[in-house]
């Protein structure tokens, strides 16, 4: 007899498939039977032919109806417009109305929604589709519940039928029972032959057992012996693990130490990496500072004697003059870049190839011993708008014209006539080489004027006399005692002695000291000129190198509870070349660096050799940064070069605060002093460097510094320089004649001082107490318990004493029951093993003879009958609200009927009486449940989707008329109303249609009809049968 929950899968199974298997139970197969058709009615409808316009039709199949549409598309020409409007129409959606409305869901169709796309159609399709299923669903569900309560009621009354039939066949079976017994009783004779059988083999028996003991006893006392050597292992076992215990708690410990302080040591090592990044960068920026901050104290000192200057020039009186010549001046004459020029009174011209190969500096250009005779030529080989290169000699006089003037001009009471030529007219006083001769280079630009030079080959000057004479377009010379044309007396140089660095030399590498990581001393050192370069000076600027020690492999922060110490190095000669003779270790953060001439030795000497400078440098370190700069040594040579300017009868017109000044007995304008270096006591350098502005240089804001003003009376002056440029080198003088007058001009704002970098703090070092990890504890293997011997099975065979006399009803024997002795199982690891287990007691064969006659059978008593289990109705289920699922309800519990054990057999002697037949139980038939209440359907909405494309085109040739396809018939099942015009078109497909195409939709309603007949009698059945146990 099949269990409820197998009835219940042989439902389900039947419910999905189509009617090829038995009805099992009739009000379940009813149902399943029309769920089962309006599944089928759906896949129909998708397959349904369309009935209008042009149709693209994708649906296929079943299995391919989940990424299927049809679209139907109606065409409208409106004028020279085509409107095109296609419905989407999705399978899945006419297939989920088509099961709603079987399961009695009510569908109401909406209206028509537009779509921007046929996707958007199909999401909106697809989307219908879900929420009329998730209906349907939820629907079909709460049915289930409503049927399966419906079905509970009629199974339990099955079941107490059932039970009641049962007591009757049982009652039947004890009759033939009490028959049997009867029979038994004859059968007393051959136990009796049986007992004299038994005592033979309990003989055999016994000694079979005393054998399987003695086996076992021997083999229980090894056990024994290994049991305990188990427990005393067993014992050692966890005295070594709890240590273990013990020690891996303590290693787990120390790993857990070690992990915090590796966590701690690399953090440590990242801010360590990041301070001696922070700590060389400032170490740069304090080198940049120190050297920014020298040049603010030098920009500074030069901003007070600019703003003095200006200031005067304001506010003195005494400086009218100077004033004047934003005033008064008659004079233009700045730039004349496109002018031309004519030399008369020359006969020697450089070759381009020798002014060329003489070039290697501004100076020596002018090294006039180093003309060779094809070097000069007597026609000029350069053009009239170039610079000219010619060959003078003392006694020369020559005159250059410079017309095409187009900037300059001479004011005439209020107005201002263009100065169209200019006239110099040279003689060449004196040169300082001994053949008298010199190198001129003729200005294109007749306001950059004229330079000379010479070989300085006799203590003597170059001089040069000029008259300058301007004219007007007409030829006319401008009478310049009748103007105030005021020119500029500038670049009026003086040095004492040129600048210079040992170019030719290189320090020794500087050594320095500091302690490593374990606190030893280990020394480092750098080499500023590693990099093949050498010391160097541009622009009156010395180039300063820095860098940091180079300590192998030693770990050292420099910090300053660490820093670095100079280990300064004596050289001596040892006869053969210099070596380091003693090294010491000093506080001094700057030390000397000698040249050749001491070894390179390094400290804080004033290295001298023969009584001169031997010093070509110094080295000055941070120590607590560790950074380290090395600066060449500024030296000056003892070649004094002076320039000066005879004005004659030539007004002289001061600047304050200039270097230069007017010796009113000789007429001469020059600087007294050292004008070029502020090393010798000048407030500007002559030559501007990257950091300071110097003042010989017409766009300079210091020009004033080294020039002055003249009011020219006559035009004439004599220009002349005294000495060489530098030693060996020749002299050379440039002067321009031009109306740029060095007027101070108002420096601004003074300058800022420079903020000193703020030094980086070194992080503070981790404490490590662990460096490496011990061994890791190693844990105990537990031991392995013994196998306990298996006892043998003894064969039992009781003889009784006496022989019996009458058959009883044989009692079963009580086995002995075997003390059980629990062997321990292995134990796992790391956990405490289980004891062993015991050997189990043999079990014995008992071989019962009864000692006396069995007596008569007892007439059994009739069994009670089962009380039928009163089945409480159902109550009304709620009406389901969707879209939430209803649980399933839990299958009820069948009714066990309790069946009536086997009756004990009677015993004799005296005669059994015929049986009173049994009192037959009235079992109370419950009343017939009332069904549930029907369920009240949902009801969902749905809508079309459809998409207007609109083109204008000419007009195409009208299609055919499409023919009108036949109208299928209409398929027995639920009805439901459609709203949609679409639907009601397919459901008269269905009705005029004959059989659905391969669903077999016929066979289905057939199954429909006879599975509702069929529920029908079963109800009809059950009613009938309470009626009559009523």
């Amino acid at each position: 007899m099949k269990s409820y929950r197998e009835h219940v899968s042989k439902q389900e199974k039947f419910s999905i498939r189509k009617l090829s298997v038995g009805v099992v139970s009739l009000a379940i197969a009813g149902l399943a039977t029309v769920n089962t058709y309006g599944a089928e009615v759906k896949a129909d409808e998708a397959t349904a032919p369309a009935t209008e316009a042009t149709t693209t039709d994708t649906a296929t199949s079943d299995a391919a109806v989940a990424t299927s549409s049809k679209l139907t598309s109606t065409t409208v020409i409106e004028g020279n417009k085509t409107v095109t409007t296609t419905y989407v129409e999705s399978p899945e959606l006419e297939k989920a109305k088509a099961a709603a409305a079987t399961e009695g869901v009510t569908v109401t169709e909406e209206a028509e929604k537009v779509q921007p796309s046929i996707v958007a159609a199909e999401a909106d399709n697809k989307a219908q589709t879900a929420e009329i299923n998730t209906v349907v669903e939820n629907y079909k569900r709460a049915k289930a519940e409503y049927e399966a309560k419906s079905q509970e009621i009629t199974l339990i009354e099955k079941r107490n039928a059932d039970a009641e039939a049962d007591y009757q066949k049982k009652a039947a079976k004890y009759n033939q029972e009490k028959a049997a017994y009867d029979k038994a009783l004859e059968e007393y004779n051959a136990k009796k032959a049986a007992y004299d059988a038994k005592v033979a083999e309990k003989a055999a028996a016994d000694q079979a057992n005393a054998e399987a003991k003695a086996k076992y006893d021997a083999e229980m006392a090894v056990y024994n012996t290994a049991k305990a050597q188990y427990d005393k292992d067993l014992q050692e076992y966890q005295a070594k693990k709890t240590q273990y215990d013990q020690d891996k708690a303590a290693y787990d410990k120390l790993v857990a130490i070690k992990a915090e302080e590796d966590t701690a040591k690399a953090k440590y090592e990242v801010e360590l990496a990041k301070y001696n990044v922070d700590l060389e960068q400032y170490g740069k920026d304090f080198a940049t500072y120190q050297t920014k901050l020298a040049e603010y104290q030098t920009a500074l000192a030069q901003y007070k004697d600019a703003k003095e200057a200006y200031d005067k020039y304001i506010n003195d009186n005494g400086f009218q003059d100077l004033k004047d010549v934003e005033t008064v001046q008659d004079l233009t004459f700045q730039r004349e870049g496109g002018a031309i020029h004519t030399i008369n009174g020359i006969s020697a011209y450089l070759t381009r190839d020798a002014q060329s190969r003489l070039n290697t500096s501004n100076v020596h250009q002018y090294d006039s011993n180093k003309l060779e005779t094809s070097d000069i030529v007597a026609t000029s080989p350069w053009a009239n708008n170039e610079t000219e290169y010619i060959q003078v000699k003392e006694g020369d006089k020559f005159v250059v014209t410079y017309d095409n003037l187009n900037q300059s001009s001479m004011r005439e009471n209020t107005d201002m006539h263009p100065i169209k030529r200019v006239i110099y007219r040279y003689e060449i006083l004196s040169l300082p080489s001994n053949d008298g001769k010199g190198i001129a280079a003729v200005s294109s630009d007749p306001t950059v004027t004229l330079t000379v030079g010479a070989s300085t080959d006799q203590n003597k000057p170059v001089k040069v006399a000029v008259d300058i004479e301007f004219y007007d377009g007409n030829g006319n010379k401008f009478d310049l005692t009748q103007h105030n044309a005021i020119v500029a007396l500038n670049s009026l140089n003086h040095w004492t002695g040129a600048s210079y660095v040992d170019s030719g030399d290189k320090p020794r590498a500087l050594t320095v000291e500091a302690k490593d990581k374990d606190g030893n001393t280990v020394r480092g050192t750098w080499d500023p000129y590693a990099d093949g370069s050498s010391m160097s000076i541009e622009n009156n600027a010395v180039l300063v190198k820095n860098g940091t020690a180079d300590f192998g492999t030693a770990d050292v922060t420099i910090s300053a509870e660490n820093p670095i110490k100079i280990v300064a190095q004596k050289a001596t000669w040892n006869g053969s070349e210099f070596t380091v003779s003693e090294d010491t270790v000093i506080d001094a953060t700057s030390v000397n660096v000698s040249g050749a001439g001491n070894g390179h030795s390094i400290g804080t000497d004033e290295f001298a050799l023969d009584g001169k400078d031997d010093v070509i440098g110094s080295y000055t370190i941070d120590p607590t940064s560790g950074r380290i700069i090395f600066t060449p040594k500024k030296k000056f040579e003892n070649v004094e070069h002076q320039e000066s300017a005879n004005v004659g009868n030539n007004k002289y017109i001061p600047i304050p605060n200039s270097s230069v000044s007017y010796d009113s007995a000789t007429k001469e304008v020059t600087s007294f002093k050292d004008n070029q270096y502020i090393e010798h006591g000048s407030i500007f350098n002559g030559e501007s460097s990257t950091t300071l502005e110097g003042w010989d240089n017409p766009s300079s804001p210091y020009l004033y510094y080294g020039g002055a003003g003249l009011k020219m009376a006559d035009g004439h002056l004599v220009f002349t320089a005294n000495g060489a440029n530098a030693a060996g080198q020749p002299t050379v003088y440039w002067f321009a004649i031009n109306s740029n007058v060095g007027i101070p001009k108002n420096p601004g704002e003074a300058p800022k001082e420079p903020t000193a970098p703020e030094e980086p703090k070194a992080p503070t070092p981790p404490t490590i107490t662990l460096e490496v990890l011990p061994a890791v504890p190693t844990e105990p293997t537990p031991p392995t318990g013994p196998t306990a011997p298996t006892a043998p099975n003894y064969t039992v065979v009781t003889v009784d004493a006496e022989e019996p006399t009458a058959p009883k009803e044989p009692k079963a024997p009580t086995p002995p029951t075997p003390t059980v002795v629990e062997v321990p199982a292995e134990p796992g690891k790391p956990e405490e093993p289980k004891a062993p287990t015991p050997p189990t007691e043999p079990n014995y064969t008992v071989v019962t003879v009864d000692s006396e006659e069995p007596k008569a059978p007892t007439e059994p008593k009739a069994p009670t009958p089962p009380t039928p289990a009163l089945v409480e109705v159902p109550a009304e289920p709620r009406k389901i609200t969707a879209p939430v699922e209803p649980k399933a309800p839990t299958p009820p519990t069948p009714v066990v009927v309790e069946v009536p054990g086997e009756p004990t057999k009677p015993t004799p002697p005296t005669e059994p009486k015929a049986p009173t037949p049994p009192t037959m139980v009235t079992v109370n038939v419950p009343n017939k449940p009332v069904s549930p209440k029907e369920l009240v359907a949902p009801k969902v909405k749905w809508h079309k989707n459809y998409l207007v494309e609109r083109v204008t085109r000419p007009v195409p040739t009208p299609p055919t008329t499409p023919q009108k396809p036949k109208t299928p018939g209409t398929p027995t099942g639920p009805n439901v109303t459609p709203t949609s015009s679409v639907i009601a078109k397919q459901e008269t497909e269905r009705n005029n249609s004959g059989q659905l195409p391969e669903t077999g939709d016929s066979n289905q309603k057939l199954a429909s009809v006879t599975g509702v007949g069929l529920l029908t009698m079963a109800l009809t059945g059950l009613w009938s049968a309470r009626k009559r146990k009523h």
